[in-house]
């Protein structure tokens, strides 16, 4: 076939899979479950989060809730992307795909979906830190999350001008297989790995931050454990990442690239859902602890509680309570309470309270003279 075309060739080969009655295969189909569920999920928590928000439950709105929509937006559009790219073939032996010109519109597809995941993950990631930051005070730790938010702001913009502009000329990136064409393309796996190493870097330090702060909190044990295992949860984000890259290393494209790419697309759809997941969980809840009062174990099941805005020593005390206050209900018919009241002792070095150094708070209680350190 050295004299023919590439759209030739492959119709030659389409020709000889038919006569020999070769199958047809297709890794995924259409309506595919392992990428359906995530998307409902990710639209119910969404949905949850939104009502807390409007409910004035967990916190006013904020730029994280912002940044939150947006990401929905393209979670969306990820879905139907990748549908869409099943649809024209993605999954099929390049030679297989009927017509030819659904070859085109599956690589068009496919690259839309390449930008709307790097714009996405980005998002998410982003919306996490801002969330964070209404809740800790501490000066490293906001410090680190700005340059986070920087930092993943950077991989958004490095990776979606890299991609959109990875062939000269760009049509390339969806027209470039018929070989019809003189151009330049870069390296688009190198560029997928790397891409993928930086989002898990990033992915582990985003969920060592906030355990780490919530470990120095004044928790008890059981809450600690329950706020931690929380913002945990976006472990499965950072497990999804190295199964891409993994999946990636082991289906690198030579002569099949529609076979060969719709795994790490699978699973990049996939991701797209579960980051939407992982960022509404938190903020999701509040509404469930104020629907059903009691099941929630680290905040009030009676009251919702803004974030936090410490200062001075106080703000690691202050991002406790965030997550500790007690139950202030109304009390059971025949249960015995009992009312302690506290004073407020406030030292400082100088007659104004500084940030995190000059000032310190002591809770003392008047029937017995217990000190407690706030």
């Amino acid at each position: 076939m050295a004299n023919c075309s590439m759209k030739e060739a492959l119709t030659a080969k389409y020709i000889i899979s038919r006569q020999c009655d070769l199958p047809i295969p297709q890794k995924y189909p259409e309506a595919d479950p392992a990428t359906i569920i995530p998307f409902i999920l990710a639209t119910i928590l969404f949905a949850i989060r939104m009502t807390a928000k409007f409910l004035q439950l967990g916190g006013g709105w904020g730029p994280d809730d912002y940044t939150i929509i947006i990401a929905y937006g393209l979670a969306i559009a990820s879905f139907v992307l990748n549908t869409s790219m099943v649809h024209y073939g993605f999954g099929m032996n390049i030679w297989d795909i009927r017509p030819q010109s659904n070859i085109t519109m599956a690589y068009k597809n496919f690259f839309a979906f390449i930008l709307v995941y790097k714009a996405l993950i980005s998002l998410a990631k982003i919306s996490v830190c801002l969330f964070l930051l209404r809740i800790f005070q501490s000066p490293i730790f906001r410090y680190t999350s700005y340059i986070i938010i920087a930092i993943n702001s950077a991989i958004a913009i490095t990776w979606i001008l890299t991609d959109s502009f990875h062939c000269t000329p760009v049509h390339l990136a969806w027209t470039g297989w018929a070989m019809e064409e003189q151009g330049t393309c870069i390296d688009f796996i190198a560029s997928t790995f790397a891409n993928g190493f930086v989002n898990i870097a990033v992915d582990m330090v985003m969920v060592i931050m906030p355990i780490y702060e919530v470990l120095k909190l004044n928790l008890s044990v059981q809450k600690k454990v329950g706020v931690a295992v929380m913002f945990a949860a976006g472990l499965v984000l950072t497990a999804i990442g190295i199964v891409r890259v993994v999946i990636l290393a082991q289906n690198i494209p030579d002569i099949n690239p529609t076979y060969q790419l719709e795994p790490l697309i699978h699973w990049s759809a996939i991701e797209c859902q579960i980051a939407i997941i992982c960022v509404c969980l938190p903020t999701s809840r509040a509404l469930f602890a104020h629907i059903l009062p009691g099941t929630d174990t680290t905040h009030n099941s009676s009251a919702a509680y803004p974030y936090p805005t410490a200062t001075g020593t106080s703000s690691r005390a202050a991002a406790a309570s965030a997550f500790a206050r007690s139950g202030t209900g109304d009390k059971e018919k025949g249960q015995i309470s009992k009312t302690v009241s506290y004073s407020v002792d406030i030292g400082t070095k100088s007659k104004q309270l500084k940030r995190e150094s000059d000032g310190f708070i002591r809770l003392r209680d008047i029937e017995t003279g217990e000190e407690r350190g706030l």
